[in-house]
């Protein structure tokens, strides 16, 4: 059984009596941007060609790494090999770019770009943190796509959208460990104070870069719901706060996703190192279907 689960008492008792404080114009405006936020993740999720679903096989390069694929079996066989001559595509990390020799064909392909391959796969490249690169064969027709049910999110609450107040502190690199066995880098910048309930809480915030002005935020959080409503391996909270962090801002939780990980094991998520709160956090992304 999960402790702590903190509950505003005057809104558990209006759920209880089943009925719910009457939404404000303002609060049903928020409720309908969410909506509409959420209707665009499942969109994206269900797109063949970009959705974070369709991934065969994901190899993750250092520097002047070859990897190699046979790309005529199927598509659920394709896999990526470190043994030479295993396949007649080989890929290189060269830096800014990948190599591919295939077949008699040379290509060099830019993150962002995709090499066509048979069966209507493809592949694609990213950049990683210490000049890494992500390598992702690609299938449109993967049936992980066309079978997604659509994100699982609890319903939406106004008393998840809290005000919090920023406290800068140092910048301060901070180095996480990935399920990959890599390495990321995100920039501690300060900690945002805020209630949840009736308890104070305080979160570390992160920056992608640690250059001011903080003009957007990243939180990487576990807390009490964790492997009970929420995924384990916690979720996070991305803020873009065009008029930066001096003032209290709000802070909607209602929009909290899982990491990638949550849903496919190709990707490359953070191993989080904060203490959990020690509240349940029962807004935003919830399990995923299967777990």
């Amino acid at each position: 059984m999960r402790k702590g689960r903190v509950w505003l008492s005057g809104l558990m008792f209006m759920m209880l009596m089943g009925c719910q404080p009457a939404l404000t114009p303002e609060q049903q405006q928020q409720r309908s941007d969410w909506l509409q936020w959420l209707a665009e993740q499942n969109a994206a999720a269900k797109d063949p060609r970009s959705s974070f679903l369709n991934i065969r096989d994901a190899r993750y390069l250092q520097q002047d790494q070859v990897v190699y694929l046979d790309s005529g079996v199927s598509a659920a066989q394709i896999r990526w090999r470190d043994e030479a001559g295993s396949g007649d595509l080989s890929l290189s990390h060269q830096g800014s770019y990948a190599q591919l020799q295939h077949q008699a064909a040379t290509a060099r392909l830019q993150p962002g770009e995709e090499y066509p391959l048979a069966q209507g796969l493809f592949i694609t490249v990213g950049r990683l943190y210490d000049q890494g690169l992500r390598a992702f064969v690609r299938d449109p027709a993967h049936p992980k796509v066309a079978a997604f049910p659509g994100y699982r999110y609890f319903d939406y609450q106004s008393a998840a959208r809290v005000e919090a107040q920023f406290s800068p502190e140092p910048v301060k690199p901070v180095m996480f460990q990935t399920i990959q066995g890599l390495k990321n880098r995100f920039y501690r910048v300060g900690t945002v104070r805020f209630h949840w309930g009736d308890e104070p809480q305080t979160m570390a915030a992160y920056h992608p870069t640690g250059e001011p002005p903080f003009e957007e935020l990243l939180f990487f959080f576990k807390d009490a719901s964790n492997g009970d409503t929420t995924y384990g391996g916690g979720r996070e909270l991305y803020l873009t706060l065009p008029q930066g962090t001096e003032q209290p801002f709000p802070m909607d939780f209602n929009y909290t996703v899982n990491l990638y990980c949550a849903h496919s094991t190709f990707w490359n998520c953070p191993v989080l190192r904060d203490p959990p709160l020690a509240v349940a956090i029962d807004a935003g992304e919830q399990l995923p279907d299967g777990h």
